[in-house]
């Protein structure tokens, strides 16, 4: 199959549903086949090797959930589009069931369902560069040996992903992505080295280059104009006690103001143990560091904890803001950790922004600051410095001020 071929893939029950299904993806531009039956819907999986999958939960013999486990543990890299006439919580459940499997999903079609919204789906991950292949674990092996030479190297890097002001669309900084250059395969992404680095001892080691390899760059083109820096630390990484005077060091070194750098942590290392976690963020937040925590919403948080952790930002979990537009529930979610933040005296980000639409429900409901695809997506050092560059009217300073 070459890069360009689109395959859609249905298992439904429904031969009217499949040939609508069919339909609409042929007038897209992509081949299609469907069925009703599940030993020929894993032998296409397998041999046709489809990009897209529609799958309906209800089916009489078949189970949607064992379905997803099944083509998790088939390692396929299509992107499943749940279906079902059950109601939207129980697609969208099934939806986050696959996420939690890391299968690729665009996003849910309910029963009955129109040709726009089938369409959307289908084209909601077009513009991904091949590259991003190279960053799932189903296709490199990678051992801790590889992650140290690779460090040796020093061919940990970041990339850079824009963050705006809601109510004024204009950028306020970028979050630093973790990517591997590798001279093999290209650039790798975190979820194939991020664990192995963990179990090999190495994540302080490669967390602290991918920072340097950051604040250098932040140093000497934005950090001037005011503008924010974003670092994603692992808990192992931040649980260690010199980590906040290498970061101060590090800020001193390339001209970086500490209170430039938000550091981000997930919901579940800081719920995990509250009480160490209190004495290693205020750390950092003596030093004049922000932080935030990521990830917010999928934990088992205590509100009474987050209360007492010295945060400065809240990030909305990515799978409640891109849903927010099309589900009720993820949208009264979002408005109610928006307002929880506002209470706390917290900024709020979302990231996952996919569309217009979406950003202005985030700016309705007071949210501060925004990410997404639709806004921007990761890019190198100098595809960012472009990007910002073409984001300017003639004459505009960085962070929109005269």
């Amino acid at each position: 199959m070459t890069s360009n071929e689109k395959r859609v893939l249905t298992i439904d029950d429904d031969g009217a549903a499949c040939r609508t299904i069919d339909l609409v993806a042929r007038t897209a531009g992509f081949e299609a086949r469907s069925t009703s039956d599940a030993t020929e819907f894993f032998r296409l999986v397998e041999d046709w090797q489809p990009t897209h999958l529609v799958l309906d939960l209800v089916m009489p013999g078949l189970d949607g959930v064992d379905v997803l486990h099944r083509l998790a543990e088939m390692g396929t890299d299509a992107q499943v589009i749940v279906t079902s006439g059950h109601g939207q919580r129980v697609a969208e459940a099934a939806r986050r069931v696959a996420r939690e499997l890391s299968l690729a999903s665009p996003g849910i079609l309910p029963k009955p369902f129109s040709a726009s919204l089938l369409r959307r789906l289908l084209h909601e991950d077009e513009g991904v560069s091949p590259c991003a292949n190279a960053g799932s674990g189903r296709f490199l092996a990678i051992t801790a040996a590889d992650i140290n030479s690779g460090l040796e190297r020093r061919e940990f890097v970041a990339h850079y992903q824009p963050k705006i002001d809601c109510a004024t669309e204009r950028i306020v900084g970028f979050e630093a992505l973790a990517r591997w250059d590798h001279p093999e395969v290209g650039v790798v992404f975190p979820d194939s080295f991020i664990r192995q680095a963990e179990d090999g001892d190495l994540i302080n080691a490669l967390s602290e280059q991918v920072a340097e390899s950051a604040l250098a760059w932040f140093g000497r083109t934005f950090a001037p104009h005011g503008l924010e820096l974003a670092l994603n630390f692992s808990g192992r990484a931040v649980s260690d006690p010199g980590l906040a005077d290498a970061m101060s060091s590090l800020c001193t070194r390339y001209g970086v103001c500490e209170t430039q750098i938000v550091l981000e942590v997930t919901e579940t290392y800081a719920m995990a143990d509250p009480t160490a976690a209190l004495a290693l963020l205020t750390r950092f937040r003596i030093r004049g560091f922000q932080l935030a925590i990521d990830d917010f919403g999928i934990g088992y948080s205590s509100l009474a904890q987050l209360a007492r952790l010295p945060f400065s930002e809240l990030k909305v979990d990515r799978s409640f803001v891109a849903s927010a537009r099309t589900s009720e529930e993820s949208r009264k979610i979002v408005a109610a950790l928006i307002s929880l933040s506002h209470s706390l005296g917290l900024r709020v980000a979302a990231e996952g922004v996919e569309d217009g639409e979406t950003l202005a429900i985030l700016r309705d409901l007071g949210c501060h600051h925004a990410q997404g695809y639709f806004i921007g997506r990761p890019m190198g050092p100098e595809e960012t410095r472009i990007w910002v560059e073409n984001k300017l009217a003639p004459g505009q300073a960085i962070n929109g001020r005269p």
